[in-house]
């Protein structure tokens, strides 16, 4: 049985789980069914891409990627076979506002288990492909941070004058002194 709060919340880089290796989940209950529905819910007010149990607190192997209108749940994934390799930018629900570029392949498989428990194996490329490559970092413990090139990081803040984004270049060191010296949440 999948423990879980009765409120999820995002958590925020400095939080224990981000960094755990998520337990493999076995049988798939109503409860692991109950977590990705409220994930789904959670993911979309934050109008994020994807979310890992790990970003809600939860060290478990179940992760969502929606790209397109098209939701995928995740139990239990594994990469396959990846080929190729591009640049582009990513952010994260765990590390608000801040982005970068990351090098990921153009090309995957993956292998999970859907929430009836059937074995579904995913081919993908481009950005469904660097979504999954990111949310299976995730449940492995891992942030886009970790393999983002240090020249590119970057805040992106939404004025509310006229609404323009701006964009202010920051350090790795400098943008993750924000996130271990602010209140976060499931602290």
């Amino acid at each position: 049985m999948v423990h879980q709060p009765d409120d999820l919340e995002i958590v925020r880089y400095g939080h224990p789980a981000l960094r755990q290796k998520g337990d493999r989940i076995g049988r798939i209950g109503d409860d692991v069914r109950d977590l990705v529905q409220r994930m789904v819910d959670l993911m979309r007010r934050a109008n994020g891409l994807g979310l890992a149990a790990n970003q809600v607190g939860i060290p478990r192997q179940v992760a969502i990627v929606e790209i397109e209108g098209k939701l995928t749940p995740l139990i239990d994934p594994e990469l396959v076979s990846a080929k190729g390799a591009e640049p582009a930018e990513e952010g994260c629900l765990s590390l608000p506002r801040l982005f970068g570029v990351v090098t990921r392949p153009t090309q995957v498989v993956v292998r999970a288990r859907d929430l009836a428990g059937k074995k579904i194996k995913i081919r993908a490329e481009g950005l469904l492909a660097r979504a999954l490559l990111h949310e299976i970092d995730h449940l492995n413990g891992r942030l886009f941070i970790d393999q983002v090139d240090h020249s590119s990081l970057h805040w992106s803040i939404r004025t509310s004058e006229n609404g323009e984004v701006v964009v202010q270049p920051t350090t790795l060191d400098d943008a993750l002194k924000v996130f271990t010296t602010a209140p976060r949440a499931g602290k």
